[in-house]
């Protein structure tokens, strides 16, 4: 009961942890590929869910500091095989006689090195099947793991409790590694009805060479936080220098957006730090840097910015009262227009899957996918 109240912790806990682990996997394989599968983000998922699962079975429960602090049992066993000892002691295992199996089974002699060889046997099962590892790597790895629990172990778990309140064990280390090196030979049993990692990249890859434009919206999104983040670091030092301070919002905005959106992506082949990130290059027909300029202007200096015109017309026209008001509703139907057709312009090419618009077509330029096949593992 214990085991499955430690499991559920690990249910409770894996959404939060999930956003620290699994996230960054999940970037940088769709920084690589282009592309997230469903079937691959189940298995990363799955992956941390499991060693988050695998270190709250090993760390809880927690008893209480007074607790530890008077134990008196040892820290560590350094004798190898010694659970071996202790089965041929304490249990009642009779080879000749099959109804001591089963007691045998329940005894805590035999739990518990079953126990740390099924805790890693899932760990060399993914290592093999979707990281690719080799016998020797998952060797390291399921060392490496196993030594990672029992030194939180022997730390009191990271100096928390003033002594280890569980036994730094040689043979857990052995147990842990016999595990992952079992779940290695078990691999293609368990994922016989899978798809290979080959395929899941080919699959990704193939998705990957299909540039959508929610894949576009990510990077400007990037984009837009990296320029966020340079230009509070700019306007901190402005400011540590005592430089004059630039008033006109228009003017930052063209110097700010100047040098991002425009001449970056002309001197870094169409790229910027966004789309760098998404594996995403604009490409021209012709003439590529004044091209991608002139794309990049339209965009960045007309119709992002006719998004933001008829707000500055309505303030304008509250601000004027009852005067000149029909001239100023005319003029914010006019401002209207732009993001309309814009928008018009952006659905229709989402609905007939041509991801081109009007801007790109006037510059015959056009946005693709940077990755390219040699890039795969």
């Amino acid at each position: 009961m214990v085991y499955v109240s430690n499991i559920i912790t690990a249910a409770i806990a894996f959404p939060f942890v999930a956003i620290i682990l699994t996230v960054p996997l999940l970037v940088y394989h769709y920084h690589r590929y282009g592309s997230l599968t469903i079937l691959r983000s189940v298995i990363l998922y799955s992956f941390m869910f499991y060693l988050v699962a695998a270190y709250c079975l090993i760390i809880l429960p927690l008893p209480p500091r007074s607790v530890v602090a008077h134990l008196t049992t040892p820290r560590y066993n350094l004798v190898p095989f010694t659970f071996v000892r202790e089965f041929i002691n304490s249990t009642h295992f009779v080879w000749t006689e099959p109804s001591s199996y089963l007691t045998t089974l329940k005894q805590a002699a035999t739990i518990q090195p079953l126990f740390n060889i099924f805790l890693t046997v899932p760990f060399g099962i993914y290592l093999r099947y979707f990281f690719k590892t080799s016998f020797k790597q998952t060797l390291l790895l399921s060392f490496t793991l196993s030594l990672f629990f029992e030194l939180t172990q022997l730390s009191g778990l990271y100096g928390i409790y003033p002594r280890p309140y569980r036994l730094f064990d040689v043979d857990d280390l052995l147990l842990n590694i016999s595990g992952g090196l079992l779940g290695f030979y078990l691999q293609p049993l368990v994922t016989f009805f899978l798809p290979t990692r080959e395929s899941l990249d080919q699959a990704a890859y193939a998705r990957g060479q299909k540039v959508g434009y929610f894949r576009r919206l990510l990077a400007l999104a990037v984009d837009y936080c990296v320029l966020g983040i340079i230009t509070f670091a700019i306007a901190v030092i402005w400011r540590l220098l005592k430089l004059p301070t630039i008033h006109s919002e228009m003017l930052q905005y063209c110097l700010a957006t100047g040098a991002y959106f425009l001449m970056l992506p002309v001197f870094w082949r169409g790229k910027t730090p966004g789309q760098s990130l998404l594996q995403l290059q604009i490409v021209a027909d012709h003439h590529p840097r004044w091209a991608i300029f002139w794309r990049q202007l339209l965009l960045f200096f007309i119709v992002i910015p006719s998004f933001q015109l008829w707000r500055v017309t309505l303030d304008a026209a509250v601000a004027s009262g009852q005067q000149h008001f029909d001239v100023y509703l005319f003029i914010i139907g006019l401002s209207l227009l732009p993001p309309l057709l814009f928008t018009g312009n952006f659905l229709l090419s989402w609905v007939t899957k041509r991801p081109q618009l009007f801007y790109e077509k006037l510059t015959h330029t056009r946005v693709i996918s940077s990755i390219h096949p040699t890039q795969q593992p």
